[in-house]
């Protein structure tokens, strides 16, 4: 038998499934105690067409075996047929800033009106019972990756493990798109650098007057300015060394960084160095807050954050993205970030099949379709193949 944690990329939705993934969709709340799947089938108290089966990973058919459970360790007689085994749910949301996306709160980490994201849920699916039924599987909902409490965008939710072990593994590689507006020091300096790049032919003028009658090579100079400062801060790996001695190696690779826009806010004070920029990063790996220590390393402080697109998701879901630094200072993400008053309530929302792309607002949940998760299956099969 595999190890307990052994990686499984299985379709849960199919009609043959491992014995313990079947009963994890189908275990009765009328269960005497908390044992898990695992452990029941383990301890023996778990009948496939009337023998006792131990190996978890029996494959047993939806509608031809005959699956029940002993209640009671000590009376066999006492057994529960699983009369029918529901299919696994997937779902995609906008996570508002505020809620965060772990089982307990970190105290003096997490703000105190933060929320957690399996309190969110229930609101969303309690309100939502007349349009789902009451299904008692959208209590094992979990979060398929994470955002930090004040981060915002796509986040996948689903109860199937073997979904969201695919897409957290690393050698998978799903990448997703992550917009940033960071603040930097240094504008002079950049706008300095970006003449000295150029090779337009300079007058006599200051070189805010240069930047200003040159204003679309320079502003394609200073993003690349910008993007190469962001790479050659993180194209080797850092070691960090805590208090007790021991070190640490971080890197956090991209895969591309495209500036979509650089420059200083109209309200500035002439006296203040510092800058703004927009930018794209796609990571196949966005863990341990990869996104702000990308930044943090090219001395860049990550004033608003949000993931705007999953691979394999992408054309069908979308969501409302800032595309400037003027619209990002409209929005109220800058200059110290947008004031958060309350944390935004969740709502399930119905996809029209007939639309090509469905938007996605903030704290919107939409059920994903066989399609798209088809999708992201047949992404893994294709790097299987390509490898």
């Amino acid at each position: 038998m595999p190890p307990k944690n052994a990686p499984r990329f299985l379709d849960y939705r199919q009609q043959q499934l491992p014995l313990d993934v079947a009963l994890s969709f189908a275990l009765p709340p009328t269960i005497d105690d908390n044992c898990s799947a695992r452990d029941l089938i383990l301890s023996g108290r778990v009948l496939v067409n009337n023998v006792t089966e131990r190996s978890c990973n029996r494959l047993v058919d939806r509608f031809d075996d005959a699956i029940s459970v002993i209640n009671t360790e000590h009376d066999s007689s006492a057994t529960i047929p699983i009369s029918f085994i529901t299919k696994p749910r997937y779902y995609i949301c906008y996570k508002p800033r505020g809620v965060v996306c772990s089982r307990r709160r970190n105290e003096g980490v997490d703000r105190e009106d933060s929320v957690l994201i399996s309190d969110w849920l229930a609101k969303v699916f309690e309100a939502a019972e007349n349009i789902i039924g009451d299904d008692n599987n959208n209590a094992t909902i979990k979060t398929v990756g994470r955002l930090d409490e004040e981060s915002e965008g796509m986040l996948l939710l689903t109860n199937d493990g073997s979904f969201s072990r695919l897409l957290c593994d690393p050698e998978f590689g799903l990448m997703k798109t992550y917009r940033v507006v960071v603040r930097g020091s240094g504008y002079n300096k950049l706008i300095t650098d970006t003449v000295e790049q150029s090779d337009i032919q300079k007058s006599d003028n200051t070189i805010e007057d240069y930047a200003a009658n040159e204003k679309g090579v320079a502003d394609e100079l200073m993003k690349k300015s910008v993007s190469e400062r962001i790479e050659s801060a993180n194209d080797t790996p850092t070691v960090t060394t805590d208090i007790n001695g021991k070190q640490t190696i971080h890197h956090f690779p991209f895969e591309t960084c495209n500036v979509l826009d650089v420059g200083k806010l109209p309200s500035q004070h002439l006296s203040d160095d510092s800058y703004y920029a927009l930018i794209d990063l796609v990571l196949c790996e966005g863990k341990r807050h990869a996104v702000r220590r990308i930044c943090k390393n090219a001395q860049l402080r990550v004033c608003y954050l949000s993931r705007i697109s999953v691979e394999g998701l992408d054309g069908q879901y979308d969501v409302i993205k800032t595309e400037s630094i003027a619209e990002a200072h409209s929005n109220g993400f800058i200059p110290g970030g947008r004031h958060r008053d309350f944390v935004l309530n969740g709502k399930l929302i119905t996809r029209s099949d007939h639309k090509d792309t469905s938007l996605l607002h903030s704290g919107h949940v939409v059920e994903l379709r066989d399609c798209d998760v088809d999708r992201i299956f047949a992404l893994r099969t294709q790097q299987e193949l390509g490898s």
